[in-house]
């Protein structure tokens, strides 16, 4: 099953705006920033339901909560379903931008929450992280995600989310390419319009 949320929810404690029960809804969880998002078949009938930007919340594996995932632009419409692909809302980080922000000299926990204080709107996510290296990093008008691939790189560890709370652990399960398949090896899951290559956000600079 599939819950339905409006694009700001952040209690999933109800019903939702509609419970679907989807045609197809395959789950793609890739190691840490490499991406996490479902493809989603369901009938036409809830085409009212479906649009840009509104949350599916499905119960995950990996995760004891259910997990909320961000309906993409893409929406594909046929006379009999609807095909749609919907990321995790760890990826909504793109959206927070970080204009001239320098953590120095700061571990894991310490330098992620220092950039999360300073985006241009407030961000959403919390943090924990066991990665005690101790580094300096710059970003000029980078995103929150160029950001946190940038620390991942550079103090060394791996991303893991629980919706908006984000882990940065000194390991975590491997990548095996496995994907997670409703009547396949998914037995079942509750839920409680690609944008990456487009602009949704100028910053204009003074030359």
């Amino acid at each position: 099953m599939i819950k339905i949320f409006n694009a700001n929810d952040r209690d999933f404690s109800t019903a939702g705006e509609k419970i679907i029960e989807p045609l197809k809804c395959n789950e793609i969880h890739k190691k840490s920033l490499n991406g996490w998002y479902i493809d989603v078949e369901v009938s036409i009938k809830y085409k009212e339901y479906i649009s840009k930007d509104k949350l599916c919340v499905v119960k995950t594996k990996s995760k004891l909560r259910p997990q909320a995932f961000r309906i993409a632009e893409n929406i594909e419409y046929s006379t009999r379903k609807i095909k749609f692909k919907a990321e995790h809302v760890m990826f909504d980080a793109r959206d927070y931008i970080l204009v001239d922000v320098r953590p120095t000299n700061q571990n894991g926990i310490n330098a992620l929450n220092y950039i999360n204080e300073r985006t241009d709107n407030v961000s959403p996510f919390t943090f924990f992280s066991n990665v005690e290296n101790i580094n300096t990093a710059y970003f000029i008008r980078k995103n929150l995600l160029e950001a946190w691939e940038k620390i991942e790189e550079r103090w060394g560890g791996v991303f893991d989310a629980d919706n908006w709370d984000i882990s940065f652990l000194q390991s975590v399960g491997h990548d095996n390419g496995e994907t997670i398949a409703y009547r396949k090896n998914l037995q079942e899951f509750n839920i409680f319009e690609d944008w990456s290559n487009v602009c949704t956000k100028l910053y204009p600079v003074r030359l």
